[in-house]
């Protein structure tokens, strides 16, 4: 991602020190389950067309971060 989008997975976007995976999570439904226990969803939004709707062809429907849960 980083040669790609210029994005460093690994850095913290808070103070840009360098984090570090703790853990891989493989089963599907471990994964199903910590993301529930969150109040995320555990499934892709669905798939939108390529054009917008005419009705819908503003930018406040999308926000910037839609699965950030502020604690």
């Amino acid at each position: 991602m980083r040669r790609v989008f210029e994005v460093d997975v690994l850095e913290c976007p808070d103070c840009h020190e360098p984090m570090r995976i703790l853990a891989a999570i493989h089963p599907p439904e471990a994964t199903r389950a910590i993301l529930k226990h969150l109040g995320l969803p555990s499934r892709a939004p669905p798939l939108a067309g390529a054009t917008p709707d005419e009705e819908s062809s503003s930018d406040d429907e999308f926000p910037e971060h839609p699965y950030v849960v502020d604690s």
